[in-house]
């Protein structure tokens, strides 16, 4: 229903100037000012007009994506996002927005596949990695969202949870080598973190290893008492 709303508003709300037709910068003016009023259709009107302009250019496109995508049609902004990935398969925000938006449809190999290409790139960003790490993760593909996390570099502590969740996962599926090996992760950067605490000790109990298993008691009592 949108795409055909933001159809009607590029012919009734988003007519060209009156000395001419707009040029790419009034394009982009416009949209930004639609979207800082908060009305996505005009907004997203005048940045399908810049594409309409210069359909080669893969900010372009991912600019369409992202207003899709901040007022709320997943599918739109994935559609774009990849239409501007195919234009500029290195455009690492439209790679997080498909990565973002493939994850929360349920599709995290999708995800992994729009995310790599931007990640070959020298000096990549680190939430590009965390990202893909939480892709890996949602595809049970465990080792190698452990290997992306660990590649996140100073912001590693902030995605904590994603080594919480792997465990977590591979714990449940029963896949006891990998969940070791992120709850050793998890514990080194949050080690009073009452989830990752009680997911170690069912970790111990599954290893057959009841002094980790009291250590990790006696860590989880105490966080329950800060």
């Amino acid at each position: 229903m949108l795409p055909v709303l933001v159809a009607t508003a590029i012919a009734a709300g988003a007519s060209p100037s009156a000395a001419g037709p707009p040029n790419p910068l009034e394009c982009h003016v416009r949209s930004e000012l639609a979207e800082t009023k908060g009305d996505g259709l005009k907004a997203i009107a005048w940045a399908v007009s810049l594409v309409t302009l210069d359909p080669h250019s893969s900010y372009a496109l991912s600019r369409v994506a992202s207003l899709y995508e901040s007022f709320g049609d997943d599918s739109a902004a994935q559609d774009w996002g990849e239409r501007a990935l195919a234009v500029d398969s290195m455009n690492a925000e439209a790679a997080m927005l498909v990565g973002r938006v493939s994850c929360l449809a349920g599709e995290p190999g999708r995800a992994a596949t729009a995310l790599t290409p931007a990640l070959r790139q020298s000096g990549a960003a680190p939430e590009l990695y965390a990202l893909r790490a939480l892709a890996h993760e949602l595809n049970r593909d465990y080792g190698a969202a452990l290997a992306d996390l660990k590649r996140t570099g100073s912001l590693l502590p902030d995605f904590e949870w994603i080594a919480t969740g792997i465990l977590g996962m591979a714990l449940e599926d029963g896949r006891l080598g990998e969940a070791y090996s992120a709850f050793q992760l998890a514990m080194e950067l949050r080690p009073d973190d009452a989830r990752t605490l009680t997911l170690g000790v069912s970790l111990a109990q599954r290893l057959g290893n009841p002094a980790l298993e009291r250590t990790l008691l006696r860590a989880l009592r105490a966080s329950e008492l800060r």
